[in-house]
């Protein structure tokens, strides 16, 4: 697998010469070691694969340059289903690895999800730290697409989106099975679990209520768990 770059800001075209500067060409030039000739690629986090080779490397004004030609350029579709996964906000580290694990398995969006039972304010979370683990992510798993991060938003109101199928993850549910729905949402809950209250709330929805294993998981874990199942088992 060519080493991956991110460049957000820009639009590849068959045969096109691209300079590269910044903390993305030096990682290349001085870490990965990238050398003339090496084949790269380039995502732009909304669909565009560039698959390059590189034609120079060199230091300008003291900041490292590479300069790619474009072999071929394409825009790749988005992984289906999409999944907006929304769950409670996990303690410390645990959010950063849950971030970088949806990522991987190919969630579209994540947003913090407050439940009754909720710790942690996400309001304390750094979005930019989030942001950036969502860019090296995509880069170490090769996805054209970056998962976005969306604002906050009570149970009550995610329980009252439409356009969407909603899978609530908790033990009390029916093993899952897959939907042809190509839009759903999963919801996490909390280290306590959903609230009975909130479970009989999403009883008289349109929400489905599923378990995605015998065991108690994390939240970190059952979020990246319960979203690789459904990718894995679509319909």
């Amino acid at each position: 697998m060519p080493h991956c770059i991110f460049q957000p800001d820009t639009t590849p075209t068959t045969g096109q010469i691209l300079t590269v500067s910044g903390p993305e060409a030096h990682h290349a030039i001085r870490v990965k070691r990238l050398e003339i000739n090496d084949p790269l690629d380039l995502l732009t986090g909304q669909g565009h694969r560039a698959h390059c080779i590189i034609q120079d490397t060199r230091k300008s004004r003291g900041e490292w340059e590479l300069v790619l030609r474009v072999l071929d350029s394409a825009i790749e579709p988005p992984t289906s289903p999409s999944i907006h996964v929304r769950s409670a906000v996990p303690k410390g580290d645990a959010l950063e690895q849950m971030i970088d694990g949806l990522s991987q398995v190919g969630v579209a969006t994540w947003s913090p999800l407050l439940c009754t039972r909720s710790i942690v304010d996400p309001r304390e979370t750094k979005l930019s730290r989030l942001h950036r683990i969502c860019e090296e992510s995509l880069k170490q798993s090769a996805r054209p697409w970056l998962m976005q991060i969306a604002d906050a938003a009570p149970f009550a109101t995610a329980l009252n989106e439409t356009s969407t199928t909603l899978i609530i993850a908790d033990a009390s549910g029916q093993p899952y099975t897959p939907t042809p729905h190509t839009n759903i949402t999963l919801l996490i809950g909390p280290e306590g679990g959903f609230t009975p209250a909130e479970l009989a709330a999403a009883q008289t929805s349109n929400a489905r209520i599923c378990s995605f294993g015998r065991h108690i998981m994390r939240i970190e874990v059952a979020a990246v768990v319960a979203a690789a199942h459904i990718l894995a088992t679509r319909a």
